[in-house]
């Protein structure tokens, strides 16, 4: 532990410093109590009898050697404490990092730290490599650094200032700091403002989810460039593993890849119970199947009509009734040979499918637009289970699609509040909250939801309306009653 009691006047090592309210070195109001301390001792000593938390997790190194005698709440104080000064350790580094980069702006010239004031040298030459031998990294680790500490002094103060205050972590502020890269400064800020106070509750998938649907409601216009020319840049690639190993990728739009998807997962579904692979393991034996082409997907109906016609010009040139009937008999009872039947079903199955027919059923993709999209307005359009979509791609979609009308304006409260009447909420006040809600309300979670309840209990006098009902994954449902 230090202190940080030293006189702003004096000289570093002179002297106690009087620290100020807040604290001048952007220590939490709630730490600096801790590290700002009265007591002369640089050594503190673990009493389990006191209130422990941020004060026990600072003396790290002698609560690691007493974890025995502490319960399970003061363990997971201590992880909690532990984990706050983490954040404000490494959100300091990144700020005192952005202000070094600050001082000294490209183009700018100077004489490296420690160096002859007279070596003067464009800052580009030396600002990096000095950072890299301070941290221990690479020249463009450090460049990265940099640059990233920039961009959050300068553009996303209010994402630095919560992660110095712990309520945010590296991962969730870098995410935020990357994520509105595509923006202006100033609409970067407006995306940072909307996102900021539900940050600290999320979980990485739902922080990105909510940034999508925050950076499409705030750059409409932008979103649909960034759309074509990610469009463009669709591929397909292999990557080579280790064991025998490796991996394919395709990116393509989302609508495209979430119907591939849908179909794949389908047909490894409709396999039968008493094939021993796991489900993923049928996706992609499937897929591969369908990309060699040594599987076609046939429409059933056409492969009946295709042999009937077959058995029937057979049944025609021998003089024998063919018709509707069991497989291997005629209408009229006469038994059909095995080898016909087989002749006849191997001629149907060798006519190709038409590449611009569907066959089977279309993908099921849940689309949610607003009516004014569908009318030609701007407001993207979400695809459940990804995120958004430019309107364009939502009107396109919406052409060839088979749609389920859910109001979700201020005319829709007889559907959206059901009140006292009913406890299983009605099939449309449903959708509307599984479409609203997308993954499970849980703690953390990010699993789809499978069931919904109601967030101030029925028997508590809670109502059935869109307010008060959340979605859940079934664990996710079993932790909120507990």
């Amino acid at each position: 532990m230090w202190s940080c009691r030293q006189s702003p006047r004096q000289s570093p090592g002179s002297g106690p410093l009087v620290v100020a309210d807040p604290c001048p070195h952007g220590i939490p109001a709630d730490l600096c109590a801790v590290l700002c301390t009265d007591t002369p001792s640089a050594i503190a000593t673990v009493d389990p009898g006191r209130p422990v938390g941020y004060a026990l997790a600072l003396d790290c190194h002698l609560a690691g050697t007493a974890p025995h005698r502490l319960g399970d709440i003061q363990l997971l104080d201590v992880i909690d404490g532990a984990e706050r000064l983490e954040r404000w350790i490494t959100a300091l580094r990144t700020r005192m990092i952005g202000v070094f980069a600050a001082r000294h702006p490209p183009g700018s010239k100077a004489a490296p730290p420690g160096a002859d004031p007279r070596a003067i040298a464009p800052v580009s030459r030396w600002l990096p490599d000095q950072l890299a031998i301070v941290l221990g990294v690479s020249i463009e680790e450090a460049r990265a650094l940099l640059a990233g500490a920039l961009r959050f002094v300068q553009v996303l103060p209010a994402t630095l200032a919560d992660w110095e205050a712990g309520r945010i972590d590296e991962r969730k502020a870098a995410t935020i700091a990357q994520r509105t890269g595509v923006l202006s400064d100033e609409l970067a800020r407006e995306v940072e403002a909307a996102i900021l106070p539900g940050a600290a509750q999320a979980h990485q998938r739902l922080l990105r989810d909510r940034l999508r649907r925050a950076i499409a409601k705030a750059d409409p216009e932008g979103a649909k460039r960034r759309h074509e020319k990610a469009k463009a840049d669709r591929r397909m690639s292999i990557s080579r593993g280790e064991d025998g190993m490796a991996s394919l990728y395709l990116g393509g739009t989302a609508e495209q890849t979430e119907a591939s998807w849908q179909s794949v997962d389908r047909l490894a579904r409709a396999v039968g119970q008493d094939d021993p692979r796991t489900l993923a393991q049928k996706r992609l034996d499937l897929a591969h199947q369908l990309l060699q082409g040594t599987l076609t997907i046939t429409d059933l109906g056409s492969v009946r009509t295709a042999v009937d016609s077959v058995l029937a010009a057979a049944a025609a040139s021998t003089g024998t009734a063919a018709g509707p009937g069991p497989a291997d008999t005629g209408a009229a009872g006469a038994a059909i040979p095995a080898e016909m039947v087989a002749e006849a079903v191997a001629q149907a199955l060798q006519h190709k499918p038409d590449p611009n027919e569907v066959i089977g059923r279309k993908p099921l993709i849940h689309v949610v637009v607003s009516l004014d999209t569908l009318l030609g307005g701007d407001r993207p359009a979400e695809i459940v289970g990804h995120g958004p979509i430019p309107a364009l791609t939502a009107r396109a979609l919406a052409a060839g699609g088979v749609w389920k009308r859910l109001v979700t304006d201020p005319l829709s409260g007889a559907l959206l509040d059901h009140g006292r009447t009913t406890y299983s909420p009605p099939d449309g006040l449903a959708d509307h909250v599984k479409a609203r809600d997308v993954i499970c309300r849980g703690a953390l979670c990010s699993r789809s939801i499978r069931e919904l309840d109601h967030h101030i209990p029925w028997a508590g006098g809670g109502e059935t309306n869109e307010e008060n009902l959340y979605g859940f994954c079934q664990h996710g449902r079993v932790m909120a009653g507990v």
